[in-house]
């Protein structure tokens, strides 16, 4: 891989009043000339012109929380960038390795410092990462991969139905869910805010990370290892990859449109303004996939009452664990998985049968499981209904028996049996899904 060497640092804020914007712009400004001397400036994606520090702050001081401005100052290699919308600021720098290490003590402090002032979100990564993690156009890649080793990388359609990488299966891709950025990378920041999507009690309690720190009264930072331009050693990328999963990043948001195809080790279950967790973990107390644990960890946050309880238990897991919504009059257990197989290039084949494995494969104690019947709903894009891969899936899971394919009214379904093991599978477009939210969500 072809490598820049640069530093990546970000930093979002939001519901900045015009004195803040002004506060924000100007140490911005100094924390810029103090990494390097600006050369040009390009405002609103204009014509770059010579980097003029009086019009800079005449610009700055005119500003207010409802303009909308884009600003890129540069250097060489060097850049720093920041954008102005309603009230919400974004700040990106990327500066060469040479200034990083010089720098490095200064720019931490300043992290830290921004955070505590309206800082949402903030992460601080070596550029060669972030650009491998979220590179998805392969001409893009070209720049910085050979060709052999892009053909290894996981692929998908993209929007323009192109082939692209799937970067969804990388541990440092960036993803947004309620507004929120999810990623693992060397170090990143969280303010109190995330306990709208996630308890802090999650962030505080990672393991296999070089540290977790509280740097004021409600920002904490993990750093994931040591030296962040290590990044591409086997050793810290597992530590990514753990980060990762124990925050359950993939299990709330991807846009790939059929999952990651991972079994989870923490899930999440959102009711109205209660958010619950359980992380699954072994003897030794550490994370592990949930089909493998013996201790379960279970949160319960109340985010209009500010109200957190803890539950750690030791066991096994029950047929709800799988089935969460229960018809007892019905006597049927069920879940629901929300796909759409556009976007990958075997018309979701590898995902159906991940997931059917998944739901039939499971190792359960209790009774109920063997009274009730146990379903699947998968919700398709209607043109998909009549693209089951009904034929392959049987052949590729030769050893799982499959009853004929039926359709009934709006849905299409087959049962499933392994042994004392059984699940019916429902396949029903989604025009028959009363909650489209989650439509929107999961693949585009």
């Amino acid at each position: 891989m072809k490598l820049t060497n640069k530093m990546f640092i970000t930093i979002q804020y939001i519901n900045l009043n015009d004195q803040m914007i002004k506060r924000h712009l100007q140490d911005w400004l100094v924390f810029t000339r103090l990494l390097y001397t600006p050369a040009k400036m390009i405002i609103n994606h204009e014509k770059a012109q010579p980097f003029s520090l009086r019009m800079v702050h005449q610009l700055l001081n005119k500003l207010t929380e409802h303009e909308d401005l884009e600003f890129v100052a540069k250097n060489g290699p060097n850049e720093s960038y920041f954008h102005l919308v309603d009230g919400n600021l974004l700040e990106k720098h990327l500066v060469t390795q040479d200034i990083f290490l010089k720098q490095k003590q200064m720019i931490l402090n300043y992290m830290d410092i921004k955070m505590s002032k309206r800082g949402l979100f903030g992460y601080l990564r070596s550029y060669d990462e972030y650009l491998y993690h979220n590179t998805e156009e392969i001409k893009m890649r070209l720049a910085f991969e050979e060709t052999q080793a892009i053909e290894q990388l996981p692929k998908i359609r993209n929007q323009k139905n192109e082939i692209a990488v799937d970067c969804n299966q990388f541990a440092g891709y960036d993803i947004f869910y309620r507004g929120f950025c999810l990623t693992s990378c060397w170090r990143i920041y969280f303010s109190s805010r995330y306990h709208k999507i996630i308890p802090l009690a999650v962030v505080q309690e990672v393991q296999q990370v070089e540290q977790v720190c509280k740097v004021a009264e409600d920002v904490w930072f993990v750093e994931l290892y040591k030296d962040p331009y290590r990044w591409q050693e086997k050793l810290n990328l597992n530590y990514q990859r753990l980060f990762r999963d124990q925050m359950g990043i993939d299990q709330l948001a991807w846009n790939n449109g059929v999952g990651i195809l991972r079994e989870p080790l923490i899930e999440y279950a959102y009711t109205d303004n209660i958010i619950q967790t359980v992380q699954y973990q072994n003897d030794r107390l550490q994370p592990t996939p949930k089909k493998e644990a013996t201790h379960f960890v279970t949160r319960v946050y109340d985010i209009i009452h500010d109200n957190y309880q803890e539950r750690r238990v030791k066991g096994t897991l029950n047929a709800q664990a799988y089935f969460p919504w229960v018809d007892e009059q019905g006597m049927k257990m069920m879940n629901y998985l929300v796909l759409n197989p556009k976007y990958s290039l075997d018309e979701g084949l590898c995902a159906y049968e991940f997931y059917l494995r998944n739901y039939l494969e499971i190792n359960v104690a209790d009774e109920r499981y063997q009274e009730y019947l146990a379903i699947l709903n998968i919700y398709l894009p209607d043109e998909f209904l009549t693209k089951i891969p009904y034929k392959p899936l049987k052949e590729k899971m030769s050893d799982i028996h499959f009853s004929r394919l039926k359709k009934r009214r709006k849905r299409i379904f087959f049962d499933l049996k392994k042994e004392n093991n059984h699940l019916r599978v429902n396949f029903i477009p989604f025009s028959a899904m009363k909650n489209t939210n989650e439509i929107s969500r999961i693949g585009g």
